[in-house]
């Protein structure tokens, strides 16, 4: 394999509205089959509304997952920030595990000081997300 076929896509999107614990297990569910499947491993972030998602991969897999995501209405507001090449995973053994703030922080505690930035509720938590992002 060439390293440069291995991606890491990293996306924000807002939740829909009716979006509640029976449709993120049915996300979780449908994503670790189909990313199974493809080799895709990553990790899906969901916290005041809004998703977080790293996922990796070859790229052809990764940009065929991102172009079911873009398509999917349980997702507004999508914001692609980057696709880069990377060598290794950093979620070998993860077809998809999700987490919200409190769990992020305690599985990364290196971010749980952004992460509580999260649960404050002057902030802006789309903008918390990205700076986050950004940060892993």
């Amino acid at each position: 394999m060439n390293t440069s076929d291995l991606v890491e896509l990293k996306y924000l999107s807002e939740a829909a509205s009716e979006t509640n614990v029976w449709s993120l297990t049915k996300i979780v569910n449908t994503a670790v089959s189909l990313n199974e499947k493809h080799g895709i491993t990553g990790i899906l972030f969901f916290d005041h509304g809004y998703f977080g998602q790293i996922l990796e991969g070859q790229r052809v897999d990764v940009e065929e997952t991102w172009n079911r995501i873009k398509k999917d209405p349980r997702h507004h507001q999508i914001e692609l920030l980057e696709i880069t090449e990377i060598e290794e995973r950093r979620f070998p053994t993860w077809s998809m595990k999700l987490f919200d703030a409190h769990e992020f922080s305690a599985a990364f505690p290196k971010f749980a000081t952004v992460m509580a930035k999260i649960t404050d509720p002057q902030e802006d938590a789309l903008r918390v997300m990205k700076s986050l992002w950004s940060a892993v």
